[in-house]
């Protein structure tokens, strides 16, 4: 009951809707990050939006558009509540909003170069099949990121392919080749790989175990 006296009396006007958009988001945002912390081994759906030739580093995902939306909300409400008007909120939101998300996508950029360091050896990757994480341009013409096993982990690594058409978010897709230390070269799988890899699952799980 408190809460929702506290809720409806939320004044001034815009309040409800800077503190509603600060909650949901700092809660997507928090969501994603535990899981970060737990090995990365689970994301949301994110966005199909093109990033272009600098493959954006997560900055449309989910997890970008929740860090632009957690320093809008929270900033919004703050300089409401601080008693200056509206378009002067929604302006001073915008720009914490942009700064925030600027800030999360070169801190996101710095954990996948953690990622890289050491002993990942991305030629483990080849032959493996990966999900699409941020779209891939045709023809090399820019880079995108997939999700793929390498050593045991799932990893994000930039991604190339030499595919006619653009590839979208959540494409299946085989890497074929390591490009330099940190970008793969990928292609998607035609039904004849899909056939192939389904005939050699049964296959395996036939030999393992036989008829009596």
């Amino acid at each position: 009951m408190k809460m929702l006296e506290w809720w409806t009396n939320l004044e001034p006007e815009g309040m409800q809707t800077f503190v509603t958009i600060g909650l949901a988001s700092s809660l997507v945002l928090f969501i994603q990050m535990i899981f970060i912390l737990l090995g990365g081994s689970f994301d949301l759906p994110d966005l199909d939006l093109d990033t272009g030739s600098g493959g954006g580093a997560g900055m449309f995902s989910v997890r970008g558009i929740g860090a632009f939306f957690t320093g809008f909300g929270w900033t919004g409400a703050s300089v409401l509540d601080l008693g200056y008007s509206l378009p002067l909120a929604l302006i001073a939101a915008t720009v914490v909003g942009a700064v925030t998300l600027t800030v999360f996508v070169l801190m996101m950029r710095w954990l996948h170069s953690l990622r890289s360091d050491g002993t990942m050896d991305y030629s483990n990757a080849l032959n493996q099949i990966g999900s699409v994480y941020v779209p891939i341009p045709p023809r090399r013409e820019g880079i995108g990121q997939i999700e793929v096993l390498v050593q045991e982990r799932v990893t994000t690594v930039r991604a190339l392919t030499d595919n006619e058409e653009r590839i979208g978010n959540r494409t299946a897709v085989k890497v074929v080749e390591l490009i330099d230390e940190r970008t793969l070269l990928v292609e998607t799988l035609s039904p004849k790989s899909r056939d192939s890899d389904t005939d050699s699952s049964a296959t395996g799980t036939t030999d393992q175990n036989p008829s009596s």
